[in-house]
């Protein structure tokens, strides 16, 4: 009876520590990020009950390496957006960072063996609205991410440009240099300059130079019309983006003066008595008219008296 007693307590026992050891015991459950089709609801967190992890998402650029916090909506700008994803957490011991352009589209990946990942978001290649994807894997299987939704990131600037010369009313003649100046917020880029002149104001332009890299042009207006009416346009380019300047107003250049000659014509007007013609004309018809009647009436008679 005693024995049974006893048999009955370690059963109990076996129980009760059965259910303790489950309830201790971190539960893991993994999930495959990518597979989420980067919902915008919630993200589902995979963690262990022995340490919760806390991520800390910001960026920064090469113009300012302060770290600013990213969230979803955000707008990162800048010259090289950098993204970093630090975890924290004891049992972290690997960590993957993925930012997908879904319009394109295209994903920069960078997965390390550590708690802290960080993306270049110039790779891109253009400016983006993205979906980032921080995830994190534990030393005990556990697994844990986050996705920060709709966040406008914009590595791409349009450059800007100014026409120093000419810049309006100068007089050129010969050799002179057109001279411009450029800037870009992207500073490694390599700006490509078209240049063009107009002869009429602005109307119609002809080029000068194409693709050049410098920031002036020498141009011969030797042989061309001397007119005050010369425009200078230069256009940029950083390969994605376009802009352009013009001179303020117009300027005179050229050497070759056009003269304007002026033809009078002398007109001769003749007047014709019209009146005196007329009457000549009337006094001889009626002469003829009177004869030829005297002779009708001749012919007449002599023709009567013969018959009768």
């Amino acid at each position: 009876m005693r024995h049974l007693t006893n048999s009955h307590k370690y059963l109990r026992f076996a129980v009760i520590l059965a259910l303790m050891i489950s309830l201790v015991l971190p539960v893991s459950l993994q999930m495959n990020p990518l597979q989420s089709q980067y919902s915008s609801q919630a993200p589902f967190e995979v963690v262990s009950l022995a340490a919760v992890p806390s991520l800390n998402l910001t960026y920064h650029t090469f113009a300012d390496p302060t770290a600013q916090p990213v969230t979803s909506n955000s707008i990162l700008a800048g010259d090289h957006v950098i993204l970093t994803a630090e975890w924290n957490g004891s049992l972290v011991e690997r960590s993957r960072l993925e930012v997908h352009a879904p319009v394109i589209p295209t994903t920069l990946v960078k997965d390390l063996n550590s708690h802290i990942t960080e993306i270049d978001t110039r790779g891109l290649g253009n400016n983006l609205t993205c979906i980032i994807n921080a995830t994190a894997w534990f030393s005990n299987g556990s697994v844990f991410y986050q996705i920060f939704s709709n966040v406008l990131i914009c590595n791409f600037f349009v450059p800007s440009i100014t026409v120093i010369a000419p810049n309006g009313n100068e007089i050129w003649s010969g050799r002179n240099n057109i001279t411009w100046s450029a800037s870009d917020v992207n500073v490694a880029e390599v700006l490509r300059y078209d240049v063009l002149i107009s002869a009429n104001g602005g109307t119609s332009f002809d080029t000068l130079a194409s693709s050049i890299t410098a920031q002036w042009l020498e141009w011969d207006c030797t042989g061309l019309d001397k007119l005050d009416t010369y425009l200078v346009e230069v256009r940029v380019t950083d390969g994605i983006y376009f802009s352009s300047d013009c001179s303020d107003s117009t300027f005179t250049a050229g050497d070759i003066v056009t003269s304007t000659t002026s033809t009078t014509t002398t007109s001769t007007t003749t007047e014709t008595n019209t009146t005196s013609t007329l009457d000549a004309r009337l006094t001889a018809f009626i002469a003829i008219l009177v004869v030829s009647s005297s002779i009708m009436a001749i012919v007449v008679y002599y023709a009567a008296r013969k018959w009768f």
